[in-house]
């Protein structure tokens, strides 16, 4: 019998997020057949079917939440009060190019430069998780019943998936990684494509089988609101799929779309910054009424229109000076009273993000050669876009078929239930064991996964003239030995392509020095496939674990033996120690660096 008794999963998006689960019944075992539910009808939109909310907290002054989801984006905000969206990107590395500069008081539209994104980001999910948790156990179902799996972008670093599980704990969601999956967003897409009926951006519909043909190829292009994630697939015999090679993406979702909007269109409109500050301060429902009719817009706008995009303002005339709305009317050919974007301008924005992307389905096209002619499946909010659909088709011309779902927005959402399910039922165990039957059973699952960097620990090993001949430093231990401490002890290589779940292990790691009863091991990562230094080619640390040796201090230094386990294959990289004296495992959680 299952332990959990519903699959449930929380698409936390730049943009918008949602929820959606499934009951664990024996009718469910055909992903085909799966009843998954989800909440399409959200309190403040105007959307009529759209199963997400924005991803939106209005906060007071002591940072409280006053509102959240699409009431927080139309609220009156209250003196002191402050409005956040998009908080998920601030997870970035400080130094991800992509980052706004220091200091940038430009108005964007998602606040992606936080210092502290996480207690915002589980304020967020906790009310999101409260509405599913109703739902569901207004079925029937128990809290403890339900195993969830939380959605992250393909390329974020562990850092950002090790916030993702902070915030998610701190919101109410179960702490263990059996009840709380972390997945890669692209990867939960394919699982989705893999059982639905999918609309080709021409007229034809078809049921596409060859997900279920052993060696077929195709390509990934997770396109949300912050992040776009591409990832290359295999089907493998079992009717599972792998990675071809290691994801890639960037900041060329849709809402960045919108800040250029905002810093290119409305910039040079209202003159200064400052008109552009008091737009957003004193007239917020006129300034996200704008910013929502461009949004609009940009999502019905093809490529070739020769048709200007005209946006209405409501108060312009109370927010700009006589000589403002005259610089206005010049720059727009005599129009005064509304914002009109020209098809230049408008393709422009759009190749913003587009011509980002294009490189990306490049590199994983080449990747999927070899096996038949690959197909490309566009998915995410933003693949609703024409403008997109008809550059990505264009781009590949004929090396590629081009595919949409029919509710793309939902891809990243239900394919998640989908591998949720698939867990719930304990069918990772039965893969574990070697079983195909469960796999096939279960439905198209995610069995192995492409290492994004090169993994392996900072260690001393013993000194030899090639360290000395690089000038590198030198350590003795108690009994007179001479060490290098700047080895790197590979786990993993770049690109390698791992089972879910593939623990590595190295045995017999020692400590240098008899009098410590604690072990601290370093980890890095690099894009260079083997060195033999830990900073030998560019490198971060990823973090650290100690592990604590009480137990074997009666032991000479030598017999104090650690193997440390790295698990790899999921999202997040797990790691364990075991004494080799007595079998037991260590207290040594991996630490992670925040940079990282």
């Amino acid at each position: 019998m299952a332990r959990f008794r519903v699959a449930a999963a929380i698409d936390f998006g730049t943009h918008a997020s949602g929820y959606a689960w499934s009951a664990v019944t024996r009718d469910g075992a055909d992903p085909r057949r799966r009843d998954i539910v989800d909440r399409e009808q959200w309190p403040g939109t105007t959307e009529k079917r759209y199963p997400k909310t924005r991803s939106a907290l209005l906060l007071d002054d002591s940072d409280a939440v006053l509102a959240w989801g699409y009431p927080a984006v139309r609220a009156e905000r209250p003196p002191g009060s402050h409005f956040v969206n998009g908080m998920k990107m601030s997870l970035r590395p400080s130094d991800d190019p992509s980052r706004p500069a220091p200091g940038n008081r430009v108005p964007r539209a998602l606040s992606d430069d936080l210092s502290r994104p996480v207690p915002l980001i589980a304020a967020y999910l906790a009310r999101l998780r409260e509405v599913a948790v109703a739902e569901i156990t207004a079925k029937g179902y128990r809290d403890a019943d339900i195993r969830w799996c939380l959605t992250v972008p393909a390329i974020w670093s562990q850092a950002a998936l090790g916030a993702m599980r902070e915030a998610a704990g701190t919101a109410g969601f179960p702490s263990g990684h059996d009840a709380l999956l972390l997945e890669p967003e692209p990867d939960m897409a394919a699982l989705y494509c893999a059982v639905q009926e999918l609309t080709p951006t021409g007229p034809v519909r078809a049921l596409l089988s060859a997900f279920r043909r052993p060696g077929r190829r195709f390509v990934v292009a997770d396109c949300g609101g912050g992040t776009v994630d591409v990832v290359a697939y295999e089907v493998l015999g079992d009717g599972s799929l792998a990675q071809l090679g290691r994801p890639s993406g960037g900041a060329f979702g849709a809402t960045y779309t919108t800040n250029r909007f905002i810093q290119d269109v409305l910039g040079s409109r209202f003159l200064d910054q400052t008109n552009l500050e008091r737009l957003t301060r004193h007239h917020w429902a006129e300034f996200q009424e704008l910013l929502g009719d461009w949004e609009t817009h940009r999502n019905t706008f093809t490529v070739g229109s020769r048709e200007s995009v005209a946006l209405r303002v409501d108060g312009l005339h109370g927010l700009l000076s006589p000589e403002d709305l005259r610089h206005l009317g010049e720059v727009q050919g005599g129009k005064g009273d509304r914002i009109v974007v020209r098809p230049k301008e408008m393709t422009a924005l759009l190749e913003s993000a587009v011509g980002g992307i294009l490189p990306l389905v490049d590199e994983h096209l080449a990747r999927a050669a070899g096996g038949g002619r690959p197909d490309v499946y566009l998915v995410g909010g933003f693949s609703k876009s024409p403008y997109l659909r008809e550059r990505v088709r264009a781009h590949v011309g004929q090396r590629a078929r081009v595919f949409t779902p029919d509710r793309p927005e939902r891809a990243v959402l239900h394919g998640a239930v989908h591998r949720c399910y698939a867990s719930a039922v304990g069918e990772d165990g039965a893969r574990a064991a070697g079983s195909a039957t469960a796999s096939r059973r279960a439905g198209p699952d995610i069995s192995q996964r492409c290492a994004l960097h090169t993994y392996g620990a900072r260690v001393s090993e013993p000194y030899t003239d090639e360290d000395g001949a690089r000038d590198r430093p030198l350590e003795t231990n108690d009994e007179g030995r001479h060490f290098c401490p700047d080895r790197f002890l590979r786990f993993v290589a770049i690109g390698e392509r791992v089972g879910v779940g593939h623990e590595v292990a190295h045995r017999n790691v020692v400590p240098i020095r008899a009098d410590l009863p604690l072990m601290t091991v370093e980890f890095y990562a690099t894009h260079a496939p083997d060195p033999r230094y830990y900073d030998s080619a560019p490198a971060k640390r990823i973090g650290h674990i100690t592990v604590d040796l009480s137990t074997c201090m009666h032991l000479p230094r030598e017999d104090r033996e650690v193997d440390i386990h790295l698990t790899f294959g999921r999202a997040e990289i797990t790691v364990r120690s075991v004494l080799r004296h007595d079998g037991k495992e260590a207290d040594s959680t991996l630490d992670l660096d925040p940079e990282f």
